[in-house]
């Protein structure tokens, strides 16, 4: 079983939209498992606007504290088909404010929890786990990382960005040593909303190019914006979309 984040320690670059989306894509190569574990759940909106599907007892936090089994507390969210293998859930209610104080103090008592969590998937058949993130690189957000096996990061190409993917690059660098990881080494690196007119975004394409990174190039497209509006996948929402195409691309390479 391969456990997936998709991952910067900055806000707005697109780490739900893209988790969603390669885990969508990954259903064709085996079953999937989608951990909303930010308090915002914004992953959770995108399969149940209204909620109704996250339920407090049968939530991340609740089989966090072991209130609930794993078992019980997932949702399918897309169900096998032929060449499907099954999206679930692991969702959190929106502006989980319960999830959030948990994660500055209650997460300190028991870290192993989500070594756990992960263990408890692999003993339900899920082939691939992805965990959703908060944007930042505290205590709790380094526990989760430390249990992946593939961290992707995600930038835009900006020079601020650039920044913080040197950050990054130090950080999980750190992160293997002091939590003994055993993550793969960061191969794949997501460039999203790149505008080819823009000069200083074709000077930092270019530039990462030349890194050891492989880049995975998404243009700004507003039906990205509208997937997420009808709360579907892009692959349902406009399956002929390019993004659709290097997404499928990034999951041959992942899976």
């Amino acid at each position: 079983m391969k456990t997936f984040c998709i991952f910067m320690q900055k806000g707005g670059v697109g780490k739900t939209t893209f988790t969603n989306s390669l885990a969508y894509e990954l259903c064709r190569y085996g079953k999937v498992l989608l951990v909303d574990a930010d308090q915002q759940g914004n992953l959770s909106y995108l399969y149940a606007n209204d909620n109704n599907l996250i339920d407090d007892e049968k939530s991340f936090l609740s089989v966090l504290k072991e209130d609930v089994a794993l078992k019980d507390a997932i949702v399918e969210c897309r169900p096998p088909v032929e060449n499907f293998k099954g999206l679930y859930l692991l969702g959190t209610k929106k502006n989980d404010n319960n999830l959030r104080s948990y994660m500055e103090t209650g997460f300190r008592d028991d870290p192993n929890s989500i070594r756990k969590l992960v263990k408890d998937a692999k003993s339900l058949g899920f082939n691939y786990v992805f965990f959703d993130l908060p944007p930042s690189f505290g205590y709790y957000e380094k526990i989760i990382l430390s249990n992946a096996t593939d961290i992707i990061p995600i930038i835009e190409p900006e020079d601020f960005a650039i920044e913080s993917l040197t950050d990054f690059n130090a950080q999980i660098k750190k992160l293997k040593v002091q939590y003994d990881a055993k993550f793969s080494p960061c191969r794949y690196l997501i460039v999203n909303k790149a505008n080819q007119q823009k000069a200083v975004h074709r000077y930092w394409i270019d530039t990462l190019r030349q890194s050891a990174y492989e880049i995975f190039e998404f243009h700004d497209s507003r039906a990205v914006s509208g997937a997420i509006s009808y709360h579907v996948p892009m692959q349902e929402y406009q399956s002929s979309n390019p993004f659709c195409k290097t997404i499928a691309m990034l999951a041959e390479k992942v899976k």
